[in-house]
């Protein structure tokens, strides 16, 4: 475990009113401005504990992108608030495995010897998570979940995977939460849908921090004619802009289909990123279509800034998006936008006809004809929709969360406070911590072996459902 560290943030003097521990998969660079802004209210004492370092030394931009680059460097991502890197125990983990990936056992004693007054956690897909949960329920303290899941990817879940989730969430992990830290609408339908009652739903967000970029936005206004040069992009056409992964689940493959659809000889369609699809992308365009599809490879945080001044759409296609963090940052750059209707942002940052088009996922004609319609707009059609697009992010941004949050902890700590915990839980805190340690890590270690058996059996059962399938028709 990397020693407790404070990036600059001086707490000596601060009249603390609540402990707050988060426990995150790693430093992502949309979040350090949240834990910033969270670790500058007085009323805060804030710590971080990162689940893994990936983000912060950009091995997970590696793993996904190729690249040898991080999106940040550690002072953007570190400064100004206390954090910890927790030591994971599963060999070559990583937090993009989901079930088996992260497995941080050092948090029981965080959370013993700390005591906070409430912890924040991201996830519940990994026994880092899972811990957590008996940990905190050994030691009485309030937990609140803030993921950025949202409803329409339930929609996509098979019958039995959905039976699982409404046990093991709607039954067990839900009912036993403090509180939910809501990233926008389609997340808090998420939590609705599973029984959640409204009053333990606050409004809150999943990343933060949009000033830089509307800043870098306006340092840039005006040389867009500049950055194309630079970059070898054409002057008179409309600029279609693409940033992430190259990737089933990003939509890439019909993206390209859709361009291709689109007849206007205004186009262009420029893609910021790198991903294992990128051969398959190539190999759909035509002669005609490759003299106006740019493949700008991967860019890091002080270069993406650039490509949204250059472009004038931003689209995002995804088949499974529970955000979708470029939606946010095209709407600093007053950039109308596409996005499916699995793109959580949309419900919030996405009005149809107004600052962009919504369309259901997959269907690449209606994709194709949102874009044409975009790059056919009069020029001044389309700055008026970016300029609502800048409208929405600067009402998204204009909250105060220190201070929401701090009145939703008390009102936890209250109902907390006037609570009384069910026979079995009070008979587990009673037990002395060695034997609830005991207790916890076997059950994690039970849970660990049941993921560890189904993700090794899973393409098994993909591949005889698959000949099931073929022999039924």
């Amino acid at each position: 475990m990397r020693s407790l560290e404070t990036g600059n943030c001086s707490l000596m003097d601060k009249n603390i009113s609540h402990k707050i521990t988060i426990i995150a998969p790693t430093c992502f660079y949309y979040q350090a401005p949240l834990f910033r802004a969270l670790a500058g209210d007085d009323r805060i004492d804030l710590t971080v504990y990162f689940c893994t370092e990936e983000g912060s030394s950009g091995s997970d931009a590696n793993l996904v992108y190729g690249t040898n680059e991080s999106w940040a460097p550690d002072e953007e991502l570190l400064q100004g608030y206390k954090f910890e890197f927790l030591r994971n125990h599963i060999p070559r983990g990583s937090y993009l495995k989901s079930l088996v990936g992260l497995a941080n056992l050092g948090i029981w004693e965080e959370l013993r010897r700390n005591r906070p007054d409430a912890v924040v956690i991201m996830s519940w897909m990994n026994p880092t998570w899972w811990l957590t949960f008996m940990a905190c329920q050994k030691f009485g303290i309030p937990i609140l979940l803030m993921t950025d899941a949202n409803v329409h990817a339930e929609q996509l879940k098979s019958f039995w995977k959905s039976w699982l989730k409404r046990i093991f969430l709607g039954k067990l992990l839900f009912p036993a939460m403090a509180g939910f830290l809501c990233a926008g609408t389609s997340n808090r339908e998420l939590y609705m849908s599973f029984g959640v009652p409204e009053m333990r739903l606050f409004p809150f967000v999943y990343s933060w921090g949009y000033s830089s970029l509307i800043d870098e936005s306006n340092r840039l206004e005006g040389r867009k004619s500049e950055l194309r040069k630079e970059f070898g992009l054409p002057q008179d056409s409309v600029v279609v802009l693409y940033c992430g992964r190259f990737s089933e689940e990003k939509g890439t493959v019909e993206l390209i289909n859709a361009y291709k659809l689109v007849s206007s000889p205004k186009k262009a369609l420029v893609l910021v990123g790198e991903g294992r699809l990128k051969r398959r992308m190539e190999e759909l365009l035509d002669e005609h279509d490759h003299t106006s599809v740019y493949f700008m490879g991967f860019r890091n945080r002080n270069e993406i800034g650039k490509f949204y001044a250059l472009a004038d759409i931003l689209v995002l296609p995804s088949q499974k998006e529970t955000w979708g963090m470029v939606v946010n940052e095209g709407l600093c750059f007053s950039l109308p936008v596409i996005v499916s209707d699995q793109v959580g942002a949309g419900a919030d940052l996405v009005s149809h006809e107004e600052n962009g088009y919504v369309f259901r996922t997959g269907d690449v004609k209606a994709l194709a004809e949102w874009m044409t319609k975009l790059i056919e707009l009069p020029d001044e059609d389309r700055v008026h929709m970016g300029e609502e697009s800048r409208r929405l992010i600067n009402e998204w941004s204009d909250r105060d969360l220190p201070a929401a949050f701090v009145e939703y902890i008390d009102s936890i700590a209250l109902k907390t406070r006037t609570g009384n915990a069910r026979s079995l839980l009070w008979l587990y805190r009673l037990l002395p911590n060695w034997i609830g340690k005991i207790m916890a890590f076997s059950s994690i270690m039970i849970l660990w072996g049941a993921a560890t058996g189904f993700l090794f059996l899973r393409p098994s059962i993909r591949r005889i459902k698959g000949i099931l399938r073929k022999s039924r028709t």
